[in-house]
């Protein structure tokens, strides 16, 4: 079936792979009924554009559904990702709409205050005043929140995404949902059900001793019995404490306790949806010692979340759409997220880019492996140093997979182009490379997604460490013992992301070099979950 679209493109050309993606789409949501469909797309194929169309197509043409509105909500894993998709679909064109959280917007009123804070101080304020006036009329969160809602196209994130519709109830479901760099999905659920519970804030907040707690039982019982209870009563408490601030109007002294409250708000919304979904055998329990300074903590975190899927994310859209350049196996990716195969399509569809301009050059410098790393360091410094200074006038990024390396990498290369981040400072260092004139070279753990270095801003990029998942972390060893293939999966996922960062259209172009001995071994087992465009760059 030949689908009419084109006028809902948002751009003067259809591209073939995004005509491809686009039918595949349609034809298995319309005439294969199918709920669920995955895309995997290679940089280049322009996915947001691909949803954004089956987004409009399906507004015009999808019978009312009940239970579910018109229009569609567009979901990202990085504001960045969010903010170009309002840049390029947004006014003064296009109908698309951005929402983040009230702590991103300024009080025109309150300028020292954020929305957030001045939403709280609103509550306790006369209905005459000119700040119920300024921020009940021309309030820029409330405003955007509007045209988010109303909105057919509707853009945010999703800590937003999450929050908003699971505690507060004003995003409602829609037909359609889409969901970009869908291989985050099971972190991004992970990370918003997980909770801490630090001894410091038991001690200075609540006035509670930390008991004496060895096992999982004790921790979940003293944490419903006591720990529960007790943050209640202590939100309860701060609540009457800043409504009786903000009627003396004391700014200062309030803004100061609005950002506790803020965070007493969420931490027991999300103690309270742990407790309501705990189950034993799904949770990694994990106590943190003191150290310094920083006090005893305890935290929970879910191995498995496919059985929160729908509950919280999958419950948003009647027809879903997730797309990513890196999905790698869609069986393992659908029983992560508790997604049936019969309800789910899947289509892979390749980088249009030159292959001769994206190549992949393997550089066996030594073994990083944790056993290995101190003794070839050196080596991989100098190694490093000889790329730079071949690339001598052009920008580029180095992927360290972890502080230690790019601290050592800093330290012990004579270069003054190497821009090291920390993780306060990582936007502004980024953006100082953008803006650099010289070939300054980024040198981070955490850049290998949601950064677009395209044409000047990045000719080569160097992948030090192949990016395993830490060991020592208890939930990565649980996940691993569970689904045989996640570890690996994991890891390509990495390398994929990060040699897509420096070749973003196909007039561009960049080298790839992997100096990590462990490479050789790690792509032998698992070669056949790499996709045929990573592969075909590989220069042998």
């Amino acid at each position: 079936m030949k689908w009419n679209y084109d006028h809902l493109f948002p751009h003067s050309t259809v591209r073939p792979a995004q005509r491809e993606a686009i039918d595949f789409v349609l034809n298995e949501i319309i005439n294969s009924d199918k709920r669920f469909v995955i895309v995997e797309a290679g940089t280049g194929v322009g996915k947001s554009a691909v949803g954004l169309t089956v987004a409009r197509y399906l507004h015009s043409n999808m019978m009312s559904v009940d239970g579910f509105e018109d229009g569609s909500y567009f979901v990202t894993t990085q504001k960045i990702l969010q903010e170009q998709y309002f840049r390029d679909f947004g006014s003064p064109s296009g109908k698309m709409r951005s929402i983040k959280s009230s702590s991103n917007y300024k009080c025109s009123f309150y300028k020292q205050n954020t929305c957030k804070e001045s939403q709280q101080l609103l509550k306790t304020q006369d209905r005459n005043s000119q700040f119920f006036k300024a921020c009940t009329i021309n309030c820029a969160y409330k405003n955007d929140k509007t045209r988010f809602i109303e909105s057919s196209e509707s853009v945010t994130n999703f800590p937003y995404l999450l929050t908003e519709s699971t505690y507060s109830g004003k995003i409602t479901p829609r037909k359609f949902i889409v969901i970009d760099e869908a291989h985050n999905i099971e972190t991004e659920l992970s990370k918003f059900i997980e909770i801490t519970i630090s001894e410091r804030f038991c001690k200075h907040t609540l006035k509670l001793s930390w008991p004496d707690l060895s096992t999982q039982y004790q921790s979940v019982k003293w944490i419903k019995e006591t720990y529960y209870p007790k943050v209640k009563s202590q939100l309860s408490f701060m609540e009457k404490r800043i409504e009786e601030i903000g009627l003396k109007n004391r700014i200062e002294e309030f803004t100061q306790i609005s950002k506790q409250l803020d965070l007493l708000r969420s931490h027991v919304q999300k103690v309270k949806g742990f407790l309501n979904i705990y189950k034993s055998e799904n949770w990694v329990h994990q106590k943190t010692p003191a150290l310094g300074r920083s006090l005893r903590k305890i935290s929970f975190r879910p191995i498995d979340v496919s059985s929160f899927a729908h509950n919280y994310l999958f419950r948003l859209g009647y027809k879903v759409l997730m797309m990513s350049a890196t999905i790698l196996d869609s069986k393992t990716f659908c029983d992560s997220l508790g997604i049936e195969e019969s309800d789910a399509a899947f289509i892979s569809i390749p980088t249009p880019f030159p292959v001769q301009n994206r190549p992949v050059f393997i550089h066996s410098i030594g073994s990083m492996s944790a056993k290995m790393i101190d003794q070839t360091l050196p080596t991989m410094a100098s190694a490093v140093e000889q790329i730079l200074l071949s690339h001598e006038g052009e920008k580029g990024i180095i992927h360290c997979h972890t502080y230690k390396i790019a601290r050592y990498l800093k330290n012990n290369i004579k270069s003054n182009r190497l821009l090291i981040h920390n993780s306060e400072n990582r936007d502004n260092i980024l953006k100082k490379h953008e803006k650099a004139k010289g070939p300054s070279v980024l040198l981070s753990p955490s850049m290998s997604e949601g950064v677009d270095l395209k044409g000047d801003l990045s000719r080569f990029q160097i992948i030090v460490k192949i990016p395993y998942p830490y060991l020592g972390d208890p939930l990565v060893r649980k996940r691993m013992n569970k689904w045989t293939d996640w570890y690996p999966l994991q890891t390509a996922k990495l390398i994929v992301q990060s040699a897509g960062r420096s070749v973003r259209s196909s007039d561009d172009s960049a080298v790839t070099y992997i100096l990590d001995q462990d490479w050789n071994r790690f792509y032998n087992k698992n070669s056949n979950i790499f996709p045929a465009s990573f592969k075909e760059s590989l220069v042998r």
